[in-house]
């Protein structure tokens, strides 16, 4: 896609943009997640080399976001989960997810990934029917259930 930049962020580079596209998306996807940990969290990740903060930008204004941590495990080896993935309603449909999947995938194959995972809301899959969006780029239902607990 033209115009198009992709990029991943690290900790000296300015995350006010990609807070916000997180923040916002967390609203839509109504989780209750506090903006201030958002934002300290996003900091976190930037700064860490198992983890990805990537950002889409057209014409230097920060349009989607994506984020990917690592894991090791027995079964996989280093295997991953893109946590989040979030694109401005104007800009959906046009290949910026693509675009941010792509970059993703380059970064955690580069570190020795063999696998890597996304985990569905209800909200989400009623929402937009996000399993058939990431089938369509090669992701499948294993079966398993994910379980949380928050510490």
């Amino acid at each position: 896609m033209n115009g198009v930049r992709i990029r991943r962020l690290g900790s000296t580079d300015h995350l006010i943009e990609a807070a916000d596209l997180l923040i916002r998306f967390f609203r839509e996807e109504q989780f209750d997640t506090p903006d201030h940990v958002i934002r300290r969290n996003a900091a976190t990740m930037a700064g860490l080399d198992n983890c990805g903060l990537f950002i889409a930008e057209s014409d230097g204004r920060a349009i989607a976001v994506a984020t990917v941590s690592l894991e090791f495990g027995i079964e996989f080896g280093w295997g991953a989960e893109m946590g989040d993935l979030y694109v401005l309603p104007e800009w959906r449909g046009k290949g910026v997810s693509r675009q941010l999947v792509s970059a993703i995938e380059n970064f955690i194959i580069e570190r020795g990934v063999t696998t890597y995972q996304i985990t569905l809301t209800p909200y989400a899959q009623d929402a937009r029917d996000l399993k058939a969006f990431y089938a369509r780029m090669g992701f499948d239902g294993e079966g398993r259930l994910i379980l949380a607990k928050k510490l």
